[in-house]
C-alpha cells in the first residue's frame, strides 16, 4: 500500500520554548490510541485511512546539502540548527515506534540516514521494541513516556504492558544507552511516584501536565467527563492547563523524592521551568547539544526574570533566520524573523517565552 508523504523534518513552533527544536516524525497519526491524546486518527480501524509517512529522500538530501556539500542558507533556521548540531527530537507528534513501523521501518529508514552524518537524536516513544533499528548509543538517546504504571488499557488502549517497557529499559541500560522517563502527561490520581521508583536507574526524570484541548470536543469531554478531571481546575494557557498551584501541589512529592535522592529532573511546563535543575528540559543527560535559548535554559543560567538583551545574546547568530511560517500569531505580530519573534513577544505575559509567563508560588485554597 502507498501512503502520502509529508515533511518530516522540521523547526518546532515551541523554539522560544524548547532546547530540541529539530522535530522529526516518521508518520503522522499513531496507533497507540490514548484516550487524552488529541492527535488525529486515535481509532484505529480508521488508522490506515489517515497515516502519512516521512519524505526520508527529502532528509537525505539536506543532509547531504548541508554536511557534504557544505551548501547552508544563512536564513534557513532549520539549516542553520542542523548545521550546528543541534540533537533533534524524534516523536514529537506520533510514536517512531508504533505498530506500523515493523513493517514499513520508516523510523529505521531516517536513523540510518542520521548515521551516515553522525546526527543525534533523542527518541520518545511509549513502546516495547525498537523494530531492529539500528540506534547506536554513541548518537542516540531514549525518553520513554509513562503516565502510569498500572496498564490502564483504558486510558492507554494500544500501549504495551508496562512489563515489557520496562523490559526494554533494562535492555537499553544494559546496553549502554542514556535512558530518560517522561511522566507525559501527568494525570492526578494516575500519575504516581511509583513510575519514579519502577524506573529509579533512569537518567532523567520530565513532569509535564495533562493538556486539554478546547477546540477538540472528544479530548476536552474525555478528561472532563471519563477521567474525572474538574473544569474549575483549569484555565485557559492557548491550551488548557491545570491551574498552577494546583499542579504544583501534586508535583512536590515527586520534586521533594527527585531533591532528597539527587536525582535529575525537569518540569515541563512552560509556566514552571525554573523548578527543574537541568539547562535542557528533556535532561542534559539526554541530550548532545541543545539551543541553550529556550526558558529552560535562560531560567538556569539568569534566573526567573532574564531579560529581552540576555535572551537575544542568547539566540545569537540565528536572530535573522526566518521564522515567519512556524507560529501562527507571527504572521499577526509581523514577525518575520527570529529577532522579531522575541523582540514583538517577549513582554507580553500571555507569551512562554516571556519571564512573566513563569509561575510564582502564592498561597492559595490548595495548600
Amino acid at each position: 500500500m502507498k501512503y502520502e508523504k509529508f515533511e518530516g523534518l522540521n523547526v518546532s513552533s515551541k523554539y522560544g520554548i524548547c532546547g530540541l527544536p529539530i522535530r522529526v516524525d516518521s508518520y503522522k497519526t499513531c496507533s497507540f490510541g490514548c484516550r487524552y491524546c488529541f492527535a488525529n486518527g486515535r481509532k484505529v480501524m480508521e488508522f490506515e485511512k489517515t497515516l502519512l509517512v516521512a519524505n526520508t529522500a527529502a532528509i537525505e538530501r539536506r543532509l547531504d546539502r548541508i554536511f557534504t556539500k557544505g551548501d547552508v542558507q544563512p536564513d534557513n533556521f532549520l539549516d542553520r540548527l542542523i548545521q550546528d548540531r543541534i540533537t533533534w527530537h524524534f516523536g514529537g507528534m506520533s510514536d517512531p515506534f508504533q505498530p506500523c513501523n515493523a513493517e514499513l521501518k520508516v523510523t529505521n529508514e531516517i536513523i540510518d540516514i542520521a548515521n551516515r552524518y553522525d546526527v543525534t537524536m533523542l527518541f520518545s516513544t511509549k513502546s516495547d521494541t525498537l523494530h531492529d533499528a539500528n540506534v547506536r548509543p554513541d548518537l542516540h538517546t531514549f525518553q520513554l513516556s509513562v503516565s502510569n504504571v498500572y496498564d490502564r488499557t483504558d486510558i492507554e488502549p494500544n500501549v504495551p504492558p508496562i512489563a515489557n517497557r520496562l523490559r526494554l529499559f533494562n535492555e537499553l541500560k544494559r546496553g549502554g544507552y542514556k535512558v530518560g522517563i517522561r511522566i507525559q502527561p501527568f494525570i492526578p490520581n494516575v500519575s504516581t511516584l511509583d513510575i519514579v521508583k519502577m524506573f529509579e536507574g533512569a537518567d532523567h526524570f520530565i513532569i509535564e501536565g495533562l493538556k486539554v484541548i478546547p477546540q477538540e470536543g472528544e479530548q476536552k469531554d474525555y478528561c472532563f467527563g471519563e477521567l474525572g478531571e474538574n473544569p474549575k481546575h483549569y484555565t485557559q494557557m492557548g491550551l488548557m492547563n491545570m491551574l498552577p498551584e494546583k499542579r504544583l501541589m501534586l508535583y512536590q512529592p515527586f520534586i521533594d523524592y527527585f531533591k532528597e535522592h539527587g536525582t535529575s529532573y525537569s518540569i515541563s511546563d512552560n509556566d514552571m521551568r525554573y523548578l527543574g535543575n537541568n539547562r535542557c528540559c528533556c535532561g542534559d543527560a539526554l541530550v548532545s547539544k541543545a539551543s541553550g535559548f529556550d526558558t529552560t535554559a535562560l531560567c538556569m543560567k539568569y534566573g526567573k526574570h532574564w531579560t529581552l538583551k540576555q535572551a537575544l545574546d542568547e539566540v545569537g547568530d540565528y536572530q535573522q533566520c526566518k521564522a515567519c511560517d512556524l507560529v501562527a500569531s507571527n504572521r499577526v505580530y509581523g514577525c518575520r524573523t527570529v529577532e522579531d519573534f522575541y523582540r514583538k513577544r517577549f513582554c507580553e505575559q500571555s507569551a512562554p517565552l516571556s519571564p512573566r509567563y513563569q509561575y510564582i508560588r502564592q498561597p492559595s485554597l490548595f495548600d
